[in-house]
């Protein structure tokens, strides 16, 4: 064993103030890589993977080497199980939750576990192309530890965790010193990852339920009940035509799917335009685009634009549906604009970060104007004008809408109203 330039103390103390920090996890594992080597560990490769709660990744992987390469990966849900032969930690992960279940295995417990293959001695090689392809480039020793993250104080099925590889090229592999080494800075390592995985997740979560400015506020604490703020905004109602009759002819199994496909087809031009998706209603959604310090032209052009992208996306859906035979809708979609609150509102056990006010109850009442009047967008009059493109709307005359006293002028995209 080469003699180590530092202690493992110093490197466990280090972990545990980046525990504190929570700085992100690709910074964590490649400075922790990089720590062992000067510590005189003879690190060829490390690697890092831990899980996540994300829609669309199941967990992510971090690689570095001594040759300097640094590389991220995301793997998708069900990604884990294509990776079969390739990779040790296909075995060493479920072996490593299956123990953490057993009876009288808790937090207080459970070991890490490690498994090691000696390269230079062809074990592991015919089992894992992986291993392979190290010991074809020279590696001659690998390790794997497997740490488990726990909940409520103990393992469940809902456990998620982190798994971390290190191989050597050096001749004889690693000593029982520097595995000893290792093993020890394992609780340390764990603790680190998983306060900067926590800081993904909570970040990832809300945003995906929240949206991203209201999953920013509320990380930030504005999370006090009545805490709200006048804003002005241009408001978009979206809402799928003829839905509910579709949905009891429909097989259940398929709605929901038939209900994301539509879903997609607004939520991505929405967000791509800058405003905000704030809360699904059933077979539609609510999203603004709030003015800040920008231009209300700008703002409500950016809106118009999102609501005719979207139906243009809808129709591209319809005639894949249709070439498989497949129900089709589109969207209902009404634009208005005006001054709304924008904060916190519920009980005070359970809150909703959203909008509320007159403009907001006007565009669900504009939206429900478009099957009535055969168009699939209406604007009223306070968003027409505020776009500052007269040419692009034809008035439909005034319309009265429940709870508003006075009628509303409403207008349809002129493309639309001459169709």
């Amino acid at each position: 064993m080469t003699e180590l330039h530092e202690s493992p103390d110093a490197l466990k103390e280090w972990l545990v103030r980046q525990a504190l920090l929570a700085p992100p996890v690709a910074q964590v594992a490649e400075r922790f890589a990089g720590r062992l080597a000067a510590m005189g560990l003879p690190i060829w490769r490390a690697h890092v993977g831990f899980s996540t709660l994300h829609p669309q990744v199941e967990s992510v992987g971090l690689t570095w080497t001594r040759e300097g390469k640094r590389e991220r990966e995301e793997f998708s849900h069900g990604a884990f199980a294509s990776i079969a032969n390739t990779s040790p930690f296909y075995d060493a992960v479920p072996a490593a939750q299956e123990m953490a279940r057993k009876a009288g295995v808790d937090m207080q417990t459970a070991p890490i576990p490690m498994t090691r293959y000696r390269l230079e001695r062809g074990e592991g090689v015919a089992a894992y192309r992986l291993l392979a392809d190290f010991r074809a480039a020279g590696g001659t020793d690998y390790l794997c530890f497997v740490i488990m993250f726990g909940n409520d104080g103990r393992y469940d099925e809902f456990s998620s965790g982190a798994a971390a590889s290190f191989t050597t090229d050096r001749a004889g592999g690693f000593s029982d010193a520097e595995i000893a080494a290792l093993a020890g800075l394992m609780p340390h390592l764990g603790v680190a990852l998983r306060a900067g995985a926590h800081v993904i997740t909570t970040r990832t979560l809300l945003e995906t339920y929240l949206g991203g400015d209201v999953g920013r506020r509320v990380l930030r604490g504005e999370i006090r009940r009545g805490s709200v703020e006048a804003i002005s905004a241009a408001v978009l109602v979206g809402d799928l035509r003829g839905f509910t009759a579709l949905a009891d002819r429909m097989p259940r199994e398929r709605l929901v799917g038939m209900l994301d496909d539509y879903l997609d087809c607004l939520v991505g031009p929405v967000e791509g335009a800058g405003g905000q998706v704030l809360k699904f209603l059933g077979d539609g959604l609510l999203a603004t685009f709030a003015f800040d310090d920008r231009e209300p032209s700008t703002v409500c052009t950016s809106a118009f634009t999102a609501a005719r992208t979207a139906l243009g996306r809808v129709d591209a859906l319809n005639g894949r549906r249709r070439q498989k035979r497949q129900p089709v809708t589109t969207f209902d979609l009404a634009l208005h604009a005006g001054e709304v609150l924008y904060g916190n509102v519920g009980s005070h056990r359970r809150l909703d970060f959203t909008v509320v006010g007159p403009a907001v109850n006007e565009a669900a009442r504009l939206e429900a104007l478009c099957a009535e009047l055969a168009v699939p967008i209406i604007a009223s009059r306070r968003f027409v004008d505020l776009l500052a493109a007269p040419g692009q709307f034809t008035s439909l005359g005034p319309r009265r809408l429940r709870g508003v006293r006075d009628p509303v002028e409403v207008f349809a995209p002129a493309s639309a109203v001459e169709g």
